[in-house]
């Protein structure tokens, strides 16, 4: 059941281009209204406390692994995210989901489709649209899933600096001081470590890290 008001919403993207585009698709619909876009800067966190979003619809494209810092930070805020993801980048999307994001949909979405989407978020529902559900049953049924061998899937610059940081044996409070983020955004780094690493714990990740020769204690 759609809602009788309209659902504000704050368009993200970082191309101009894309931030007009994807806004002028969404008010094609009688129950949506953009309230404002953004180009998912620093001051992110301070557009959503202005305009307040019902929901944020994201287009992260073809590098999504470029937004997921920004994504992890505001997710604190509670305010579901929708991310418009190319196909290209469907391997991302449990690193998407990790960093707060409630629905995934292509980037060719329909207006209803987006509008049902939306709708259902607002409503504390998870959507992930069919095609990235396929690809990733069919990267299980294949054996074609990430392997967790850090020479095959390799942090990212993000990721060592943090765990160069807790191979000092620092806690997130003061990784998260020394490189300017905050500390739920060292948690999903860390839990990113060790999904890459293959690790059940700190510890664990630094030993098979330092074994592949990431790191040196």
């Amino acid at each position: 059941m759609l809602p009788t008001a309209e659902l504000r919403l704050l368009v993200v993207a970082a191309s101009s281009l894309a931030r007009a585009g994807l806004a002028a698709l969404l008010k094609q619909s009688a129950v949506l209204s953009v309230a404002a876009t953004h180009d998912g800067g620093a001051d992110l966190a301070t557009a959503i406390q202005v305009y307040r979003p019902a929901v944020i619809v994201w287009d992260v494209g073809w590098d999504p692994a470029a937004h997921l810092e920004r994504l992890a930070d505001i997710s604190d805020l509670e305010v579901p995210v929708l991310a418009m993801l190319g196909l290209e980048a469907a391997d991302t999307i449990s690193q998407l989901l990790t960093a707060g994001v409630r629905g995934v949909l292509r980037e060719d979405a329909t207006i209803d489709q987006l509008t049902t989407t939306i709708t259902a978020l607002v409503q504390g529902l998870t959507v992930i649209h069919p095609t990235f559900i396929e690809i990733a049953l069919a990267s299980v049924l294949t054996g074609t899933a990430p392997d967790p061998d850090p020479a095959i899937d390799a942090l990212t610059p993000r990721e060592r600096e943090v765990l160069n940081l807790i191979a000092e044996g620092l806690p997130n409070k003061t990784i998260a001081a020394q490189l300017g983020i905050s500390e739920h955004t060292v948690k999903f780094h860390v839990n990113a470590i060790l999904t890459k690493l293959g690790a059940q714990s700190r510890t664990e990740a630094v030993v098979r890290a330092t074994r592949a020769g990431m790191i040196a204690l």
